[in-house]
C-alpha cells in the first residue's frame, strides 16, 4: 500500500481578534483584554493551559495596542516599549529580571501582560509581593459547543473539510481540554495526507483508536518515572 510523503510544516493559525473564539471558559480573560487601558493597574496575568488561547490573547493585545511588543523577559529589559507582553513567566528563572521590568513599565504607566500556564509561585519577597497585587484571570476547559468550534476552525485552517456532525462525534470522545483537541486536528491532518484518506466517519473512529492507545502509552511511560 503506497503512503502519501508527509512533511513537518506548520500551518498558520488564524490570530486576529475576530479568529478568536469565545466561550464562558474564556470571556473574562476577553473582556480584560478588550478593557485596556482601564486596568486597575500596570499589570495582567492570564492563566491556562497549553492550546486555550493564551498567546492569541497577547497577540490580540500586540495588534490592538500598536507599541505593544511580545518580548522574551532579557529583551524586554533592553527594550524602551512602554508595552510589553512576556509569555510563560511561570517558567522563567530570573525573577530578579521580572521584578525589574515590573518596575520599568509601572513607572513608565505602561503596561506588561504576561500568560502561564500555572499560577506562579515567585521566591524573590518584592516580586511575590507585586505579583500578588497583579489582577489575575483564568481561562478554564471549554464546553462541548466551544470545543466543537475550536475543532471545526482549526481543520479549517488546515483546509480540511469535515462534516459537522463529525466534529461533534471527535469532541464527545476527546477530553474536554485544547490541548487535546489540537492535538487530535494535527494527528487527523497528518494521517490523511499520508494514508490518502478522505475524513470520513470510520476514518475518524479508527484515529481515535490510535489517539487513545498513543494517549494510554504515554500515561504509562509518565507513570514509570513516577
Amino acid at each position: 500500500m503506497s503512503h502519501q510523503l508527509t512533511f513537518s510544516l506548520s500551518y498558520r493559525p488564524a490570530f486576529g481578534r475576530r479568529d478568536f473564539l469565545v466561550g464562558a471558559c474564556n470571556e473574562e480573560a476577553v473582556a480584560w483584554i478588550d478593557r485596556y487601558p482601564h486596568w486597575p493597574g500596570s499589570a495582567l496575568l492570564i492563566c491556562g493551559a497549553a492550546g486555550c488561547g493564551k498567546s492569541h490573547l497577547a497577540s490580540i493585545f500586540s495588534q490592538t495596542q500598536l507599541s505593544a511588543k511580545t518580548l522574551s523577559l532579557q529583551r524586554a529589559l533592553s527594550e524602551t516599549a512602554p508595552k510589553v507582553v512576556v509569555e510563560d513567566v511561570d517558567l522563567l528563572g530570573n525573577e530578579e529580571a521580572l521584578f525589574c521590568l515590573y518596575n520599568q513599565i509601572t513607572e513608565r504607566k505602561g503596561a506588561l501582560l504576561m500568560t502561564a500556564r500555572t499560577l506562579p509561585f515567585f521566591k524573590l519577597k518584592d516580586l511575590r509581593s507585586r505579583m500578588n497585587a497583579v489582577p489575575k484571570v483564568f481561562i478554564s476547559m471549554p464546553d462541548e459547543e466551544l470545543s466543537g468550534a475550536v475543532f471545526m476552525k482549526i481543520l479549517y485552517e488546515k483546509q480540511l473539510d469535515v462534516d459537522p456532525d463529525l466534529a461533534e462525534y471527535v469532541v464527545t470522545h476527546l477530553p474536554r481540554s485544547f490541548e487535546a483537541i489540537t492535538q487530535f486536528a494535527e494527528m487527523l491532518d497528518i494521517l490523511s495526507l499520508r494514508q490518502k484518506q478522505k475524513i470520513t466517519a470510520p476514518f475518524i473512529r479508527r484515529v481515535l483508536g490510535e489517539w487513545e492507545e498513543n494517549q494510554k502509552e504515554k500515561k504509562e511511560q509518565l507513570s514509570f518515572f513516577e
